[in-house]
């Protein structure tokens, strides 16, 4: 031995072999952890997430106004705060009536043309809007009762429906009926 390496060896006395058992216990480790891995696996299969559950305000953060404060206000004023689709009860009708995502976003775009919120004949609170350059062909209305029940949409477009709109209401499948959906 030279005397770099005798000075090393001096330092620490560990025998050769022992440095050879090294890569053996690093490689007995990582087996090790296949198997936890293995067992994670199993448990997150067994995971079974908590049903969804609607909206529901906070104690003391219910809304002051009835869904009526609306009616002549467009969709996107905010009464005290809130907009009529951000209210609790109204995104739970929309929510309820439309399961289809990408439909519920056309109701509640901020970039859709909107009229200010009316009362129906039946006495529900009706949000009528349109896409932008295409009113009279691609348009919906979402109708609620002052409550926040008796939730229904329709949506119209005269490229895929012609001269019908379909209309959608919690527990019923879409319905198509004659005609646009109502404006005022």
């Amino acid at each position: 031995m030279g005397e770099a390496t005798a000075g090393v060896a001096a330092a620490f006395p560990i025998p050769m072999r022992a440095l050879c058992l090294v890569p053996l216990v690093l490689l007995a480790a990582c087996g090790s952890r296949e198997t936890a891995t293995r067992d994670d696996n199993a448990a997150a299969a067994a995971f079974v997430p908590p049903p969804t559950l609607p909206p529901k305000p906070l104690p003391g953060q219910e809304h002051s106004n009835p869904i009526t404060a609306y009616v002549g206000k467009y969709p996107g004023d905010a009464v005290d705060g809130v907009g009529f689709y951000d209210r609790t009860e109204v995104s739970r009708a929309l929510i309820d009536a439309v399961g289809d995502e990408k439909l519920r976003h056309r109701f509640t775009s901020r970039e859709a043309v909107s009229v200010p919120i009316f009362r129906s004949r039946d006495g529900r609170i009706a949000a009528h809007g349109c896409a932008p350059h295409d009113c009279a062909d691609t348009n919906w209305t979402f109708l609620v009762a002052p409550d926040g029940s008796r939730g229904e949409a329709c949506y119209h477009d005269q490229a895929t429906m012609a001269a019908t709109s379909r209309w959608y209401a919690a527990g019923s499948p879409p319905r198509s009926r004659p005609g646009d959906c109502p404006q005022e």
